[in-house]
């Protein structure tokens, strides 16, 4: 795969797991510079209908201390996907494949998109399922 200068991608990491890990891994692989963008908890709370299992401040020091990411930023929904892009100008947006082109092409973001592995049976929702009923 190429390798890109500077790569972004934007999560909720409200219950941060292996999976969350791995595609973190995947894209540092990928980019020179990698820009994570963590929702807040209003973001979690309008887009996901549910409130966030971890304050944003303890999600940005998890996401900080990984050696892989060089950048942390806070997605809401007053500063979005499209204002991010435009203050960092990526070369890659990098997202799980359980997106496909069908569900996000980014093609409003005016940036590539790669569709990265996603870790197999797991997931937050799973998490929140089986341990949060």
């Amino acid at each position: 795969m190429q390798k890109y200068k500077v790569g972004i991608t934007f999560g909720a990491y409200e219950l941060f797991h292996i999976g969350h890990l791995n595609l973190i891994n995947q894209a540092k692989k990928l980019c020179d510079k990698l820009i994570v963008c963590i929702s807040d908890d209003e973001y979690i709370r309008i887009k996901k209908g549910h409130s966030s299992s971890n304050p944003l401040k303890y999600r940005i020091e998890i996401i900080s201390s990984l050696r892989q990411v060089d950048k942390v930023d806070i997605q809401s929904l007053a500063y979005g996907k499209k204002k991010l892009i435009r203050k960092y100008s990526p070369d890659v947006i990098f997202v799980g494949d359980d997106w496909t082109p069908k569900t996000f092409t980014g093609a409003n973001l005016g940036v590539k998109v790669v569709y990265l592995d996603r870790t197999k049976n797991i997931s937050s929702t799973l998490l929140r399922q089986k341990y949060f009923k």
